[in-house]
């Protein structure tokens, strides 16, 4: 009997190809066999592209189409950048990025199990590749994943690029844990933070980068923003990840700022998973941005 290797495809609510998966999703284990049916299949794909893949040890037939040397290679826990086209092999696109917007697909490599994984791992910095699975959780036919690695950052670059980019010209005061921020109102007699039990603020929290979802009437919308609003909370009292409460501390009645800070302060490692639908809200590893506006504050 062939076994044959069904490759995990996840489903990040936010990006479409990419899951978040819950905590005890299953890993992938790698095998070599293919049906000769199958092996037909992607053979005449591949010479109908003009195509010569190579199987890998995980079952993954690839081709490096466009090559850079001397391209980056990705580390587990980094920012990649990603475009990609997910197809049947008759041409059946079943999802790709909005390469006509420039919205790359952003993730953490490795961080989680995803389809694109497998082709991240034989790609450097700038190459684009073919990647064909002879099965996957979701088709008992061979797909097609066409991807082009546009960047990998660790957070550090990721908030400086960023800072650069969209702050060019402007230095950002800096704290001790890791915090750029940069004020944009400010009171001269407003109440401080630091001596009031409770804070009331406006939020917008950002990622840096855009990201995509589904608008209320099941459109596709491109936006780094995540969560905005008005609340009241704590201080002292763990109610708000570390570098939200930091950067509120920062701040006086009436004052409103830009704060970027890294997971170490946000949602570290493990990230925002929901646990009833399996879905990350902000993946691990990711560094966060928040514009914060304090309204006021209960002493």
């Amino acid at each position: 009997m062939n076994k044959k290797f069904i490759y995990i495809l996840l489903i990040f609510g936010l990006t479409g190809l990419t899951l978040a998966c819950s905590t005890n999703a299953p890993d992938p284990t790698p095998s070599t066999d293919v049906s000769a049916e199958t092996l037909a299949k992607i053979t005449a794909y591949g010479t109908s592209k003009g195509l010569t893949f190579t199987k890998n040890t995980d079952g993954v037939f690839y081709v490096v189409s466009t090559t850079k040397p001397t391209g980056r290679v990705p580390l587990a826990n980094e920012y990649v950048k990603v475009h990609y086209t997910y197809t049947k092999l008759d041409g059946t696109i079943l999802d790709s990025t909005a390469v006509n917007l420039n919205v790359p697909l952003a993730y953490p490599y490795l961080a989680y199990n995803t389809l694109l994984n497998y082709a991240v791992t034989q790609l450097k910095e700038g190459e684009t590749g073919t990647f064909v699975f002879p099965q996957t959780t979701n088709s008992t036919d061979p797909t097609a994943l066409k991807a082009t690695l546009i960047s990998t950052r660790n957070e550090t670059e990721q908030v400086n690029e960023y800072v650069a980019q969209k702050y060019a010209g402007l230095t950002p005061k800096k704290t001790a844990s890791g915090i750029q921020y940069f004020i944009s109102k400010s009171s001269a007699t407003g109440d401080s933070v630091k001596i009031a039990k409770s804070a009331i603020v406006n939020y917008t929290g950002k990622f840096l980068f855009k990201n995509r979802s589904r608008d209320t009437n099941g459109f596709y919308v491109y936006t780094d923003q995540f969560d905005t609003g008005s609340f009241t909370f704590a201080l002292g009292q763990s109610a708000v990840v570390a570098g939200f409460e930091e950067a509120t501390k920062l701040l006086k009645v009436g004052d409103k700022g830009v704060f970027i800070f890294p997971s170490s302060l946000g949602y570290g490692t493990k990230g925002n998973l929901n646990n009833t639908t399996g879905v990350y809200s902000i993946n691990p590893y990711t560094p966060l941005l928040f514009e914060i506006e304090v309204t006021g504050v209960v002493k």
